[in-house]
């Protein structure tokens, strides 16, 4: 079982690992992006169209961003400035002469995967929302709108804990039973990682088994403090 464990565990921090070190964008970009989206998109859109023509658009753009979103970093501004040189090898004429759903169709399929890549955009727990926004995307119960899991975890992340977020007593992850979720829970559950059957309180999803689901829900909740 721990052999198990250990493999999952090691996949998983070997491709934070790799998406770390080809992310352009840092975590205060990042904040940039959900926070100012609109901002930054009439930026990056003012600077495109002001560089198209110029013999040089991609150092062009880079300049132009740069006045426009002083607080970026050079990388992510990098990302965008290829996300530009795409559009215009791509979308030139759509974007100029078509809708705009048409351009922004256009600029999806050709330059939207390649632009993720380079400023490290990604959803790591398969939540449909990418590290962005999310406030944890290690944890699928938390995401913009989530509901509420009673886990003492802001599942919503809009910055407070609502009542369907406080965690109830008893603390289902609290499996130590000391009053709050840390290492000897952890130790706990590890001691039942793998069982299909008849598996307790570890079970901390219902689904039957103790496996990376239940892990996610622990990790959730590490340092909470149980009622």
């Amino acid at each position: 079982m721990n052999t198990t464990f250990l493999q999952v565990f090691l996949i998983c921090t070997a491709f934070s690992w790799a998406s770390a070190l080809k992310a352009q964008c840092n975590e205060y970009d990042l904040m940039l992006l959900c926070d100012s989206a609109t901002q930054v998109d009439i930026a990056t859109s003012s600077a495109g169209l002001d560089c198209a023509f110029d013999p040089d658009p991609a150092g062009c753009f880079i300049v132009e961003a740069t006045i426009l979103l002083p607080t970026m970093s050079a990388g992510c501004i990098d990302c965008f400035s290829q996300q530009a040189d795409c559009v215009l090898d791509n979308c030139a004429t759509i974007c100029a002469f078509g809708s705009t759903d048409a351009c922004d169709a256009c600029v999806y399929e050709n330059c939207q995967d390649s632009f993720e890549a380079c400023a490290g955009i990604v959803d790591m727990d398969n939540d449909t929302h990418n590290n962005i926004c999310d406030c944890d995307d290690a944890n699928p119960f938390q995401y913009p709108g989530a509901p509420g899991t009673n886990q003492g975890i802001d599942n919503n992340c809009n910055g407070l804990m609502e009542v369907s977020e406080i965690a109830e007593v008893g603390c289902p992850a609290d499996l130590s039973g000391d009053g709050v979720v840390g290492a000897a829970d952890l130790i706990v559950f590890l001691g039942d990682f793998g069982c299909m059957e008849s598996c307790g309180e570890t079970d901390l999803d219902g689904d039957g088994l103790v496996g990376v689901s239940d892990l996610v829900i622990l990790l959730g909740e590490i340092g909470s403090y149980c009622q």
